[in-house]
């Protein structure tokens, strides 16, 4: 009695253990997700000096920025990101000293970093940071020093809105290590330069997490 007693315990315990593992080997084998996210936002202007001292700086407003990103997600509340965005500035000039009126100036930056958010929770808050390049380009000439060393802090919220998709929302400072040498050459006798040490601006950008 008491080995038949055994038998149908031991069984139990073998089929529980198996189920077990049929559960968790699913969850152990399924690949980390991936967000991609377009998105759109308006970045902060800036000012340029012209070479000739006493005329007034080219100035630009804010304008528009679009980009796109990639999350690659390597547990529930953190992930790896890499994200492009492209903006261009358009400037009001002094003809005299920059040789035009009005030139477009374009500011990319191709970022790679990492973020971190809350795992639970309807709408998510998150925080990343990123390291990468700056790319200038103007239309109305010639730049020198092209890429600029440059870094970026932000943070927002995440609103599932669906089981692949959710609304992003977020506030990012972007920095970018030049020097004086970072200028425009945009005809004869006009040139440009940076007023400063460094190129820093103001982002603001939301977006639709699409979850591949």
């Amino acid at each position: 009695m008491t080995r038949r007693s055994h038998i149908p315990t031991t069984v139990r315990a073998t089929l529980m253990l198996v189920a077990g593992a049929m559960t968790v080997a699913p969850a152990a084998a399924a690949p980390l997700p991936v967000d991609l996210t377009p998105f759109l936002g308006v970045r902060g202007g800036a000012n340029l000096e012209a070479s000739t001292p006493g005329v007034p700086p080219a100035e630009a407003g804010p304008s528009v920025s679009f980009g796109l990103g990639v999350e690659v997600f390597v547990r529930p509340d953190a992930w790896f990101e890499a994200f492009i965005d492209h903006q261009t500035l358009s400037f009001t000039s002094t003809p005299s000293a920059f040789g035009t009126s009005r030139f477009d100036f374009a500011v990319d930056y191709l970022h790679f970093g990492g973020g971190y958010e809350p795992p639970e929770g309807r709408v998510r808050p998150f925080v990343t940071a990123a390291v990468g390049l700056t790319r200038y380009g103007a239309s109305a000439g010639e730049l020198r020093n092209t890429l600029g060393a440059s870094g970026s802090l932000g943070g927002g919220i995440k609103v599932p809105i669906g089981k692949r998709l959710a609304l992003r929302f977020e506030v990012r400072g972007y920095a970018t290590i030049a020097d004086a040498a970072l200028s425009v050459t945009c005809g004869s006798g006009c040139f440009i330069e940076f007023a400063g040490n460094g190129w820093y601006q103001l982002a603001a950008r939301g977006g639709v997490s699409i979850r591949l």
